[in-house]
């Protein structure tokens, strides 16, 4: 019977005993040093912001009040973390887009203030019209599916892009009127 090639099933079958012969893999490393990361990183999501919030106050920065919420870039790192962990493409970018644009609109409200410029308050529509270039070149080079993909995901940030740049604009007009601040 040596004469004769082996089938596809006892190939397989020829190829997993090849694997059982090697020495068997450590599983409790892999999974400690998993759960030391995550233990690492909720760590700095959750002790980052109350420490440089204090360190802010006590500073001589404290009269500057979008530092004090500086402490906070962790909450969406972590987010972009976990959403880059995804193996769908689509879904990732859209997140991804999503994230960087409402962190793009949080900047932009609370470093603004009366002597910023008008057209600082659309950095998060700008930021969210991005992906039409990107959509626009992938369309042209036959890559239908993901220009599909930039379009969705820049009409999506849009819907949330658009009116924060509006709030933001309104914001930057009340605080020019002094007893109307907030």
């Amino acid at each position: 019977m040596p004469d004769q090639p082996l089938t596809p099933i006892e190939l397989a079958d020829t190829a997993r005993a090849d694997t059982r012969s090697e020495t068997p893999k450590r599983r409790w490393p892999s999974i400690v040093a998993a759960f030391m990361l995550h233990a690492c990183i909720l760590l700095c999501v959750v002790l980052l912001p109350p420490i440089v919030y204090d360190a802010v106050r006590t500073s001589s920065y404290q009269g500057i009040e979008w530092l004090h919420f500086s402490g906070g870039a962790t909450y969406p790192l972590y987010a972009i973390y976990w959403i880059s962990k995804l193996k769908n493409f689509r879904a990732k970018f859209i997140l991804l887009h999503l994230t960087v644009v409402l962190m793009v609109a949080l900047v932009t409200a609370f470093a603004s203030n009366r002597s910023t410029p008008l057209f600082v308050a659309f950095l998060p529509t700008a930021a969210s019209a991005l992906p039409l270039l990107a959509a626009l070149v992938s369309w042209l080079h036959d890559r239908r599916k993901r220009a599909v993909t930039y379009m969705v995901g820049s009409l999506l940030a849009l819907l949330l892009a658009v009116p924060c740049s509006f709030l933001i604009i309104y914001g930057m007009a009340m605080s020019s009127v002094g007893p109307m601040r907030y």
